[in-house]
């Protein structure tokens, strides 16, 4: 992986995102800008998926870089709404950091023998719990 990556299409929507986070962070007193910084850095998560696929610019560091954006932004949300928000933070960094280094960039697709409903919060980055169901 060549220093090219990083102008990466969809890496440089990644720098995007991680500017709105910080903007909606500093904003978080002014209800609309936060909530447009928030919502349009969500808006890019898909975008920048759907860009890697369409230009053929997928890479492990973009599958990373992804994951620590969205991380950072769930961060961000759980320490400003609540004061205990950053043991939520850092629970999930810590997740992230052992899934990631065990299971490398395709992380998501190695859960074939975690439990069900993991599986099923799994399959294609798409919940579909229903309320209630059991894999019976």
């Amino acid at each position: 992986m060549g220093l090219e990556v990083l102008v990466y299409v969809p890496n440089i929507i990644g720098y995007i995102r991680v500017l709105l986070l910080l903007s909606a962070t500093c904003f978080f007193d002014n209800p609309l800008l936060f909530i447009f910084c928030y919502v349009s850095s969500v808006i890019l998560d898909g975008v920048d998926g759907y860009a890697a696929r369409k230009l053929k610019q997928v890479s492990e560091f973009g599958a990373w870089f992804d994951v620590v954006i969205d991380i950072l932004g769930r961060g961000i949300l759980w320490s400003i709404l609540f004061r205990w928000g950053y043991f939520i933070a850092a629970l999930e960094w810590c997740v992230f950091v052992c899934t990631h280094n065990s299971l490398g960039a395709d992380w998501k697709n190695k859960f074939g023998s975690s439990p069900w409903w993991v599986q099923r919060v799994m399959a294609n980055g798409v919940v579909h719990l229903e309320p209630y169901s059991t894999p019976y």
